[in-house]
């Protein structure tokens, strides 16, 4: 049975949040109790469990976008649909008493085995409503604030902040009742009111901070010690916020977990605003090492990473919007305001993300833009594609520029083995026909976007991939630059194509 998921209350005050992510991707079954989305309101962040059993058919909102209370944010198909229902109002006369029952530990992903409980985040004896966070769980993987999946009273804690946990084992007792059979607590934990409850952590010598899933995990990826960071929140909860303000960045590589797997990036500078760079196709995140470095000598930050389908990122790429969900989940690792620099079928990517994330980006830069015209040099797209050989991948990348057949043989090498692998087969279908027709249209979604974000573009006169009169079709407000540069004007005017990057601060 088909149902349509709306956005969660998930406290007595909430009117709207704002979606971080999906967990799970489209078309995947999940668990009752499996995160599926995490989901910021304005008081902290939630992974949303699974109500009941079943399968993401199609999400309608996106990371960044703020939904109101109620209203759809997806398709699911599920086995039991009073899962996903309010509980029926109670029958008329005298209600029978309250059932007490054993709450558990939640087992909050598949290999999840136990959980070390953070905080309680009702105090014994408080009411809580159907969503209301009530726990913190740390896993060997996350940290996830629990939500109540019914209305009750949480009467008495067993399991103290500290405390390790194995998944099926009790952590409170509460007034309401539970959703699945509970494991009998052993007697030990169950001791009188006098007694103990349960063993009592050492205590940690810097005590125990408190953060959101969302702040730990960027601080992680960031390098930011999180006793660092004086939280904001609610009891002095760390929020991402926090971390932001922080502006601490990872100099060199580093891996950034999604649900559809990891992505390669590089995160370096100090100060100055951040930039995130967007390569283009058959290309990763080394196309744009002149480029970053120069900005980074500017005073200025950059971000680097790896398309789903390219280089090191375990992602694959079926389609733009692959694409544009792999720089919305390393956007959401950076502090705003952010300018998005991408190159080609980057340029793409870039224009997708900057309506995703509104007024986070204050300067959009499109180098040799895809999809700006009827055609695009299919040669190089498909041929790349399908290249096995270093001789193949020297020819095609002379078609880019002067430069582009200036690697060594072992980079021609490396290139070569990595395109055999085929990943690039599919995406190339998606940008261009055989024939040449370009199945990018890069103009509406230009237009689109708000009057106020300062876009530029930049052509190669030299171009053999993407012919320098698209410019013509491109939105009057956007200011075009014509450079005497092939397909990659940061390698053949690295300099010139820097100063433009850094000119759009003035206007943004």
């Amino acid at each position: 049975m088909q149902l349509m998921l709306s956005m969660p209350r998930l406290g007595e005050t909430m009117e709207e949040g704002t979606i971080l992510g999906w967990l799970v991707p489209t078309g995947t079954a999940f668990k009752r109790g499996d995160a599926i989305l995490e989901v910021e309101t304005d008081k902290t962040v939630v992974e949303y469990p699974a109500l009941g059993d079943g399968v993401l058919d199609e999400v309608m909102v996106g990371p960044g976008d703020r939904i109101a209370v109620g209203a759809p944010i997806a398709r699911v198909s599920v086995e039991t649909a009073a899962d996903w229902v309010d509980a029926s109002a109670p029958a008329d006369g005298a209600p029978d008493a309250a059932p007490t029952a054993i709450l558990t530990m939640p087992r909050l992903g598949e290999t999840m085995e136990e959980g070390v409980i953070g905080q309680w985040l009702v105090a014994e004896g408080a009411t809580y409503a159907r969503g209301d966070a009530n726990v913190e769980i740390e896993t060997d993987k996350t940290v996830a604030e629990v939500p109540a999946l019914s209305d009750g009273r949480l009467l008495r804690i067993l399991a103290r902040p500290g405390t390790r946990v194995a998944v099926g084992q009790p952590i409170a007792e509460i007034e309401g009742e539970v959703d699945a059979p509970e494991a009998t607590p052993p007697a030990s934990v169950l001791a009188g009111a006098d007694g103990p409850v349960a063993p009592e952590p050492p205590a940690r010598g810097d005590g125990r901070l408190r953060a959101t899933p969302l702040a730990r995990r960027m601080a992680r990826d960031r390098g930011v010690a999180l006793s660092s960071l004086t939280g904001s929140g609610r009891r002095g909860r760390i929020e991402r916020r926090d971390v932001e303000d922080a502006g601490g960045t990872v100099a060199g590589p580093g891996w950034l977990q999604t649900p559809a797997g990891r992505i390669a990036y590089e995160i370096d500078g100090t100060g100055g605003r951040m930039h995130l760079l967007i390569h283009g196709f058959a290309g990763d995140r080394s196309a744009w090492s002149v480029t970053a470095a120069a900005l980074c000598r500017a005073g200025h930050r950059t971000a680097i990473f790896d398309l789903p389908g390219h280089g090191e990122t375990g992602v694959e790429a079926a389609d733009l919007a692959a694409l544009t969900d792999a720089a919305a989940a390393m956007a959401a690792l950076l502090p705003g305001p952010l300018v998005l620099v991408g190159h080609s079928l980057g340029a793409a990517v870039a224009v997708a993300l900057a309506a995703r994330l509104g007024s986070k980006v204050t300067g959009l830069v499109l180098l040799t833009p895809a999809g700006c015209g009827p055609q695009i040099g299919a040669d190089f797209v498909h041929g790349m594609a399908g290249a096995t050989t270093a001789g193949e991948v020297a020819h095609l990348l002379r078609l880019l520029g002067p430069k582009g057949g200036a690697l060594s043989d072992a980079v021609l090498a490396q290139m070569a083995t990595e395109l055999a692998r085929g990943r690039l087969t599919q995406l190339a279908g998606v940008l261009a026909a055989p024939e040449g027709r370009q199945r990018i249209d890069l103009i509406r979604a230009l237009q689109a976007l708000p009057e106020t974000l300062p876009l530029r573009a930049v052509f190669g006169t030299e171009d053999r991939i993407v012919s320098a009169t698209d410019a013509l079709n491109l939105p009057a407000r956007v200011a075009v630059h014509f450079m005497a540069t092939g397909h990659m004007p940061q390698w053949d005017a690295p300099r010139e194509v820097v100063d433009l990057i850094l000119k759009g601060h003035e206007n943004a």
